[in-house]
C-alpha cells in the first residue's frame, strides 16, 4: 500500500511539474508577444508621420508636374458612379484665375494598379501627366514614369489617344514602351478616362 501511495505521489508531482512548465512557457510567450506588440506600436507611431509627410510631398510634386502653370490646388467633390478609375479631382488655380484640373486615375496595369495624375487646362487640353505609383516590371513597364514615355503626353489637344508600336504619326498617337504594351495601354486608357471625365463633368466649370 505504501508503494502505491508513493507511486501516486510521484505522478502528482510530475503533473504539477509539467503544469508549472506550461504556465512558465505561457507567461514567457505572453511577455514576448506583449513586448513585440509594444515595439511595433512605437515604431508605427514614429514612422507614420514621416510616411504621411512623404506621401503628401510626392502628391504635391505630382500635381505641380501635371499642371506646372498652377500654384494652388484644392480637392473638389467628384461625381459618384461616373468612372471606376477616376479617384480624385483637384481644381487648379494660378493666383485668382482658374488654371484647370488635375484628375487622379488608377487604371490596372500589368502587375497592379497604376496611379496617375493627369493635368488638364481650362480649355480641355492635356497638359502633362505624372505617374505617382506603379509596380510594373522592372526594365519594362516600370519605365512608364520616364520622360521618354510619359513626356509624350505633354500638350496634347486631342480627345482620345491611342498606343502604337512605331514612331507616332499623329498628335493622338503614343509610342508604346518596348516589351510593355499592357502598361502603355493602361496609362493611355487612364489618361483618356481623365479627359472623358473632364468633358462630361468639368467642361465650362460645371
Amino acid at each position: 500500500m505504501e508503494t502505491n501511495n508513493n507511486h501516486v505521489a510521484n505522478i502528482n508531482s510530475d503533473s504539477r511539474g509539467k503544469m508549472k512548465k506550461i504556465v512558465s512557457l505561457g507567461f514567457i510567450l505572453f511577455t514576448v508577444t506583449a513586448i513585440t506588440g509594444l515595439i511595433l506600436g512605437v515604431v508605427h507611431d514614429i514612422t507614420a508621420i514621416p510616411i504621411q509627410k512623404t506621401q503628401e510631398r510626392l502628391k504635391k510634386e505630382a500635381l505641380a508636374t501635371a499642371l506646372p502653370e498652377a500654384d494652388d490646388f484644392s480637392q473638389i467633390q467628384m461625381k459618384q458612379g461616373v468612372s471606376e478609375i477616376v479617384k480624385e479631382v483637384q481644381e487648379a488655380r494660378k493666383g485668382s484665375l482658374p488654371a484647370g484640373y488635375c484628375i487622379t486615375v488608377t487604371p490596372k496595369g500589368y502587375a497592379g494598379t497604376i496611379e496617375i495624375v493627369v493635368g488638364i487646362t481650362v480649355e480641355g487640353k492635356l497638359r502633362a501627366i505624372s505617374i505617382l505609383n506603379q509596380s510594373e516590371t522592372p526594365g519594362l513597364g516600370a519605365k512608364a514614369p520616364q520622360p521618354a514615355f510619359s513626356g509624350q503626353f505633354e500638350s496634347k489637344d486631342v480627345e482620345k489617344l491611342i498606343v502604337v508600336k512605331s514612331s507616332p504619326g499623329t498628335a493622338g498617337e503614343i509610342q508604346a514602351i518596348s516589351g510593355a504594351t499592357i502598361t502603355s495601354n493602361a496609362v493611355t486608357n487612364g489618361v483618356n478616362e481623365a479627359l472623358s471625365y473632364w468633358r462630361e463633368n468639368l467642361r465650362g466649370g460645371k
